[in-house]
C-alpha cells in the first residue's frame, strides 16, 4: 500500500507524462473494451432461450445435381450450400428421428394492418404451433399457439411482440378481448411475448418483428416434398451431440431420397450450433476489428513502455543513489511496478468510458449484420475483460522498464556521470526496437485498410447496367384476400401506373414483381432445342425498361398488346443469349416452363445488370410481360417511377393514388435506388470505416512514439550534438544524423510490417473485391507515405538538435 502512495505522489509531480500515458493506454484499452463488448454480445453470450446449447439451426443443401422437381424460393441462399427447408420434409424429420425433442418452423412474412390511420405494412413470421416450446421462450402474457391452430382456417389467431403492444396500443391491459385486422381479415391476440424477445431471424436485422401468427398450410402445400421455403431450428434430446444427430439426419434424408427420387434425390439436412450459425456472416469482420484492436493495443503498449523508459532512465542517477545507500533491487522495482499499475488502473477506467462510447459509434456505424448488437453493453465479462487487460498491460509492460532501468544503475559509474547519460545507450536501444515495432504494426494495419479502401474503390466503380438516377421505388404487397390472383395483381399495378405516369415531373413508370436489389425468382425453362436451363426470371410492365434505364439491344420491348390473349412472348439479356443459347441468335427462339405449357417466343434482347449488386455476377435473365398473367406464378409489388428532378417531392402524391385505389393499401421501402444500391454496400463500407479508423488511431499513436524516442534521443546527445557544432558540423549535418538515424528504424519498421501484413492480410481475402491480399499499388503507396509521416514526427526534435548552443552544451557536460 506505501508503494502505491508512493507511485501516486510521484505521478502527480509529473501531470505531463501521468497525462500522456493515461491518454496511450485508455485509447488502447478502450477501443477494445467497446470491440469485446460486441463480440460478447454477438459470439459469447448465451443465446436468449433455455438452454440455448442444445439448439440447432438445420438447413437443407444439394450434393449433386437438383432433383427433377424443386423450387427455393425466398431462400436467399446457394442450394448448394444452403436452402430452405420443404414443409413435407419437415414433417418426416419430426416423424422420423429420435435425436430432437422438437423441430421448428419459421418464414419472415409482411401482413398489412388496417386500423384506424393510414395502413401499415408489419413484419412478422409465420411460425410451427411448437416454435415458442422448442426455443424456451413463452408469452409474458397470454398463452403460445396450440396445436389444431395451424390447420387451414384455424389460424386467424396471433401473438404480439413486446414493443409492438406498447407502441400500437399503448399496452392495453385488455389485449386479451381484442382482435387486429391482418390483411383485411380479423386476428384474435392470444399472447404477448417478453420484452427484448427476438426471433432467431431477428437477431442481425434492424427492423423488428411486430407479430407471430401459426403457419397453417393447405394440404397439397404440406404434402409437396418439392418447395422449400421454411426456416428451422431443432432441440437435441439430452445427452445427444451434434454429430449423432448429423448421422441420424443423413440417414433420414438418404430414405426420403429413395422414396421421393423426383423431389428428394442428392437432397441432404445440414446443420450448426444455433449461435454459431447465426453469427456466420459476421464472424470474420468481428475477428478482423478485434485483430486490429488487439494491434492499436501493442502500439499503445510500445508507448506505455516508451515512456516508462524515458521516465525511469531520467531516475536512474536517483535509483543509482538508493542502490548505494542499501536499497534492494527488488524494492526499487516494486516501486516502478507500482506506478505501472496506477497508470493501468487509471488508463482503464479512462478507458471504460472510450470503450463504451466506441462501443456506441460501432452500433451507429453498423449496417444492422451484427447479431445482438443492440444488446452490447458494459456488463460483468466486459468489466472483468478491461480489468485484466489493463492488469496484464500494466505488468508486461512495466516491468520491463523497471527491469531495463534497475540493470542500468551501477553505482560506481553513474555517481561519477552526470543524471542524463547514466542509461542512455541501453535504454536507447530498447526504445529503437519498440518504435521499429510500433511501426511494423502501423504498417499491418495501414495495409489492411488499404486493401478495403481499393476493394470498396473497385466495387463503386462496377457498372450497374441499369440507370440508378431519380428512380424512387417502392414495395406494394397486395393483400391476397383482395387479390388472389395475377390478374387483379396486375390490375391493380396498371391502374396505378396510368394515374402516376401524368402526374407533373414523372419521366417513366414501371412495376415488376421485384426490382433490382429487392428480391428475385428463378426457375427453369425448356429451350426448343431440347435443353434445360436455369434462369433468373421477371414479370415486368411495358414501362420498366425505361424506368430503370435498361437499353434494347435488338428486336423490342413490350407492348400493351402483349397481353394474355396474345401468343406468349419474351424479352432476354444478352448473358442468356450467350450462356442458354451459345451465342447463337436469340430473336424467335421459343422457350417454356414445361412440356404442358405453351411456347413463349422471345422478342427482344437487352442490356444486362447486375441485379443483385456490384459485388454479384451477372445473371442468364428473362423478362415476361405484366399483362400476360398467365406466365408469371408470383406476386406483382414493386413500384417504381422516374422523375425529372427529386423524386422526393412526389412520393406524397403517389400515395394518395395508391389510396385513391385501394384505401387499406400501405406503401413501404419508399428508397430511391441510389439508397437502395447504399444500404447494399453498407456492410463493406463499415468494414472499410472502422479498419480506417483503427489503422489511423495506430499510426497516431505510432507517431507519437517516433517524436517521443527521437525527442529522447536528441537530449541524451546533447553534448555530442555541441562537440560536432563546435567542430563545424552544419545545421544540414545535424538533420542527416539525428533523421537518417530516424528513418533507419523507420524502414525497418516498414519491412517488417509489410512481411507480417502479406502473412495477415490474407484472412482479409473473403472481405475483399476484385483485390488481391498482395495488391501491389497499396504496399507502395504505404511503403512512400508511411515514412513520408514519420519524416515530419522526426523533424521537429531534429530541428531542435541543430539549435544546440555549443558553449552550454559543453558547459553542462
Amino acid at each position: 500500500m506505501h508503494q502505491f502512495r508512493y507511485a501516486l505522489r510521484i505521478l502527480g509531480k509529473a501531470p505531463a507524462f501521468t497525462a500522456v500515458a493515461i491518454v496511450t493506454l485508455a485509447l488502447g484499452i478502450g477501443v477494445n473494451s467497446g470491440i469485446f463488448s460486441i463480440i460478447d454480445a454477438a459470439m459469447i453470450r448465451p443465446l436468449p432461450y433455455a438452454s440455448p446449447e442444445r439448439l440447432v439451426s438445420m438447413w437443407e443443401t444439394l450434393t449433386g445435381d437438383p432433383p427433377d422437381q424443386w423450387n427455393t424460393s425466398g431462400s436467399g441462399d446457394d442450394p448448394a450450400v444452403r436452402m430452405t427447408v420443404s414443409p413435407a420434409n419437415l414433417a418426416d424429420y419430426r416423424k422420423q428421428n429420435d435425436v430432437f425433442s422438437g423441430i421448428a418452423s419459421w418464414e419472415l412474412i409482411g401482413m398489412n394492418l388496417t386500423e384506424d390511420g393510414p395502413p401499415e405494412r408489419l413484419s412478422g413470421e409465420r411460425v410451427s404451433a411448437n416454435f415458442f416450446s422448442v426455443l424456451g421462450v413463452e408469452p409474458v402474457l397470454g398463452r403460445a399457439f396450440r396445436p389444431e391452430e395451424e390447420k387451414p382456417g384455424n389460424g386467424h389467431v396471433v401473438i404480439l411482440s413486446y414493443g409492438f403492444w406498447q407502441e400500437k396500443l399503448g399496452a392495453d391491459p385488455e389485449w386479451a378481448a381484442k382482435t387486429l385486422t391482418l390483411e383485411g381479415e380479423k386476428y384474435r391476440i392470444v399472447g404477448i411475448m417478453p420484452r427484448g424477445f427476438e426471433s432467431p431471424a431477428q437477431m442481425g436485422t434492424t427492423d423488428p418483428l411486430a407479430f407471430f401468427v401459426p403457419a397453417g398450410y393447405a394440404p397439397d402445400l404440406a404434402a409437396d416434398h418439392s418447395r422449400h421455403f421454411v426456416w428451422t431450428v431443432a432441440r437435441l434430446r439430452p445427452g445427444v451431440s451434434l454429430r449423432a444427430a448429423q448421422t441420424e439426419m443423413d440417414a433420414i434424408s438418404a430414405r426420403l431420397a429413395r422414396e421421393h427420387p423426383k423431389t428428394n434425390r442428392n437432397l441432404k439436412t445440414a446443420m450448426a450450433p444455433l449461435g454459431d450459425d447465426l453469427v456466420r456472416n459476421a464472424r470474420i469482420s468481428l475477428l478482423v476489428m478485434l485483430g486490429a484492436v488487439g494491434l492499436v493495443l501493442l502500439i499503445a503498449c510500445a508507448n506505455l513502455a516508451n515512456l516508462l523508459l524515458a521516465r525511469a532512465a531520467g531516475r536512474v542517477h536517483e535509483i543509482t543513489i538508493r542502490f548505494a545507500l542499501g536499497a534492494s533491487r527488488a524494492r526499487v522495482v516494486g516501486e516502478l511496478l507500482a506506478q505501472s499499475a496506477v497508470l493501468a488502473a487509471m488508463g482503464a477506467a479512462a478507458g471504460l468510458a472510450l470503450g463504451i462510447w466506441t462501443r456506441e459509434l460501432l452500433e451507429k456505424l453498423s449496417p444492422g449484420g451484427i447479431p445482438r448488437v443492440n444488446s452490447a453493453g458494459l456488463d460483468a465479462r466486459v468489466l472483468l475483460f478491461t480489468v485484466l487487460l489493463s492488469a496484464i498491460t500494466g505488468i508486461a509492460f512495466g516491468i520491463f522498464p523497471a527491469l531495463q532501468v534497475s540493470r542500468a544503475a551501477r553505482p560506481a559509474e553513474a555517481l561519477k556521470s552526470n543524471e542524463r547519460g547514466s542509461a542512455g545507450a541501453g535504454v536507447m536501444r530498447w526504445r529503437n526496437a519498440l518504435m521499429a515495432a510500433e511501426i511494423a504494426v502501423s504498417m499491418i494495419l495501414l495495409v489492411g485498410a488499404g486493401l478495403l479502401i481499393r476493394s470498396f474503390v473497385a466495387l463503386n466503380g462496377v457498372k450497374l447496367g441499369f440507370d440508378t438516377t431519380h428512380v424512387m421505388a417502392m414495395k406494394i404487397r397486395l393483400p391476397l384476400t383482395r387479390y388472389p390472383d395475377a390478374t387483379k395483381q396486375f390490375a391493380f399495378f396498371h391502374d396505378l401506373a396510368d394515374r402516376v405516369r401524368p402526374l407533373p415531373g414523372v419521366e417513366a413508370v414501371g412495376f415488376a414483381n421485384n426490382l433490382p436489389m429487392r428480391g428475385g425468382w428463378s426457375s427453369s425453362f425448356d429451350l426448343d432445342s431440347g435443353e434445360e436451363f436455369e434462369t433468373d426470371a421477371q414479370a415486368v410492365s411495358t414501362g420498366y425498361f425505361a424506368t430503370l434505364g435498361i437499353p434494347l439491344l435488338r428486336g423490342r420491348l413490350f407492348t400493351p398488346a402483349d397481353r394474355e390473349d396474345a401468343p406468349p412472348v419474351a424479352v432476354v439479356n444478352m448473358k442468356f443469349a450467350r450462356t442458354a443459347l451459345h451465342n447463337g441468335t436469340a430473336i424467335g427462339r421459343r422457350m417454356r416452363w414445361h412440356k404442358d405449357m405453351q411456347w413463349i417466343t422471345i422478342v427482344g434482347i437487352v442490356g444486362d445488370i447486375r441485379r443483385e449488386g456490384k459485388a454479384k455476377e451477372i445473371l442468364p435473365e428473362v423478362y415476361l410481360p405484366a399483362a400476360d398473367a398467365k406466365l408469371w406464378p408470383v406476386y406483382m409489388s414493386d413500384f417504381a417511377f422516374r422523375s425529372v428532378g427529386d423524386p422526393k417531392l412526389l412520393v406524397a402524391a403517389v400515395e394518395r393514388q395508391v389510396w385513391a385505389i385501394d384505401k387499406d393499401q400501405p406503401v413501404t421501402q419508399v428508397r430511391t435506388l441510389d439508397e437502395v444500391i447504399a444500404r447494399a454496400a453498407s456492410e463493406r463500407r463499415f468494414q472499410t470505416t472502422v479498419l480506417l479508423l483503427f489503422a489511423l488511431l495506430a499510426l497516431g499513436l505510432a507517431l507519437v512514439g517516433v517524436y517521443g524516442v527521437i525527442s529522447y534521443a536528441v537530449t541524451q546527445r546533447t553534448g555530442e550534438m555541441g562537440v560536432r557544432i563546435a567542430l563545424g558540423a552544419s545545421r544540414g549535418d545535424i538533420l542527416k544524423l539525428v533523421i537518417g538515424r530516424a528513418m533507419l528504424l523507420v524502414a525497418t519498421g516498414i519491412l517488417a510490417g509489410a512481411a507480417g501484413a502479406y502473412a495477415l492480410s490474407r484472412s482479409l481475402q473473403m472481405l475483399l473485391f476484385e483485390i488481391q491480399p498482395w495488391d501491389p499499388l497499396t504496399y507502395a503507396a504505404l511503403a512512400v507515405a508511411l515514412p513520408l509521416v514519420a519524416l515530419a514526427a522526426c523533424y521537429i526534435p531534429a530541428r531542435r538538435a541543430t539549435r544546440v548552443d555549443p558553449m552550454v552544451a559543453l558547459r553542462y557536460e
